[in-house]
């Protein structure tokens, strides 16, 4: 968002912050409006770490001083020491942390540079208590930098009012992507500044004009807002689009309502109709009628809990949970046998143990490694028994380094399996980037892995059997 709402060549500044809204990030330091505050990252005050403000240029100019100012309010932190370094070592000043203090501009060595950094060395602490009711310092920050020049005329400062009214135009392709039905449909958005600073609704208008054919049944929708949106809602669009209204809601009278049934008293209606639970979607809830008749469940406005009433239907509507029955006839009878196993763990035994004759280790001979050759090739093909069959010569190279053998088996096996996981979460299914799960360079990670778990099971003959 910050990078479509910066003023074109203009001042700019980076660094690193919690907040997500742009009026408490870095970009706040540098917009030109003084009621907006950069607040750095909560770990610069908790480890009393210098958090550091990059001022970028448009073009490297000569540097002469700057104009810092303080937020209005206690928070952010108010710095009393900072450094700026021009690019030929930090330069020491020290703030007025009063309230009042307004402006404050700071003399420098000058230089010719495009990229100032700010870093703040020490600030007022301020104790904030946290919702679960601990104290923490907060952290500091700054209302306003402005870089200044030799004549102390500020160097591309932006200019929040006039920003405020430009125009962002976002072409097709560009905007938040919808998948639906097996198709994605690009978008194109177009606002102003203040709109996104606002946080108001902004409409994304598709770039394909075609109707989109449902087909029957459900049907999945998918938005990728991209980094600079979110999504807030989806309006059909149509010749009978503008008929459409919402459905009446009628509270419905409830008889009975406990943990694992609910009654519900319906009058009757010549249309079908959905009763709707504010409650999660969970399976294991079944709606009936007072025939017995099972209604059909739906999701309604994407997480509750719903069921089809058909038109007619009159009389109570019983909600069930089967599973609760058994659930808790289980908890009772694993707590019911735990003062047995309780009593079998503390209680020793009468007669005295025997002891038998020693287990031989089972050594697997060259079958074993055709088996999990076959794996391989089951798994994946001429690439599983390639991949099986290197980790087969591993092994045999490394028979008589066993300890090392193990080691690298605790690492490839996991390894392998987490780097298949973040590339299969990067691009996951029905992504709007594509999916990757079919691709071979996510599936040769897992499969490595699972080549390295076979393998580790298979010990060599000559350890595996005992020395006579």
């Amino acid at each position: 968002l910050a990078d479509l709402i910066a003023q074109p060549g203009r001042a700019r500044a980076t660094g690193a912050a919690d907040l997500i809204d742009v009026a408490g990030s870095a970009f706040a330091g540098a917009d030109g409006d003084p009621r907006t505050s950069w607040t750095a990252q909560q770990g610069a005050a908790q480890h009393r770490s210098a958090p550091t403000l990059t001022v970028t240029l448009p073009v490297a100019t000569e540097v002469s001083g700057l104009r810092l100012m303080q937020s209005g309010s206690t928070l952010p932190s108010h710095p009393t020491m900072v450094a700026i370094d021009l690019g030929d070592g930090p330069q020491v000043r020290r703030l007025s942390s009063a309230p009042d203090a307004g402006p404050q501009t700071l003399s420098l060595h000058p230089r010719i540079t495009d990229t100032v950094r700010i870093s703040l060395l020490q600030w007022d602490d301020v104790i904030d208590r946290t919702a679960l009711g601990f104290d923490q310092l907060k952290s500091p920050g700054l209302a306003e930098v402005a870089v200044l020049g030799p004549d102390g005329a500020p160097i591309a400062a932006a200019d929040a009012r006039a920003n405020r009214v430009r125009g962002i135009e976002l072409a097709c392709g560009q905007g938040p992507v919808i998948a639906v039905s097996g198709r994605f449909v690009q978008t194109s958005v177009s606002t102003t500044v203040g709109a996104l600073l606002d946080g108001r609704p902004i409409p994304a208008k598709t770039c394909d004009p075609a109707p989109i054919s449902l087909r029957t049944g459900t049907q999945e929708l998918l938005i990728s807002p991209g980094s600079a949106f979110i999504v807030d809602g989806v309006q059909l669009s149509g010749p009978l689009s503008a008929e459409i209204a919402t459905a009446p809601t009628t509270p419905a009278p409830v008889t009975e309502w406990t943990a694992d049934r609910r009654e519900i008293s319906l009058a009757r209606s010549p249309i079908a109709r959905v009763v709707v639970v504010p409650e999660s979607v969970n399976p294991g809830w079944v709606a009936r009628t007072p025939d017995g008749a099972t209604l059909t469940p739906v999701i309604v406005n994407g997480w509750q809990q719903g069921w089809v009433v058909p038109a007619g239907a009159v009389g109570t509507i019983t909600l069930g949970f089967a599973s609760n029955g058994p659930y808790r006839v289980g908890l009772l009878g694993g707590l019911a046998l735990l003062p047995l196993l309780l009593m079998l763990a503390l209680v020793p035994p009468r007669r005295p143990e025997t002891a038998g004759p020693a287990a031989a280790p089972w050594a697997p001979g060259a079958l074993a490694g055709l088996g999990v050759i076959a794996v391989g090739a089951a798994i994946a093909g001429v690439g599983g028994v390639a991949v099986f069959g290197a980790a087969l010569l591993g092994t045999r190279l490394l028979r008589h380094r066993r300890r090392l053998f193990d080691r690298l088996t605790l690492v490839v096996a996991p390894a392998g399996l987490i780097l298949a996981g973040a590339l299969l979460a990067r691009y996951p299914w029905r992504s709007v980037d594509g999916y990757i799960g079919d691709s071979a360079w996510a599936q040769l990670p897992a499969l490595v892995a699972v080549a390295a778990l076979a393998v580790s099971a298979l010990e060599n003959d000559t350890a595996a059997k005992p020395s006579t």
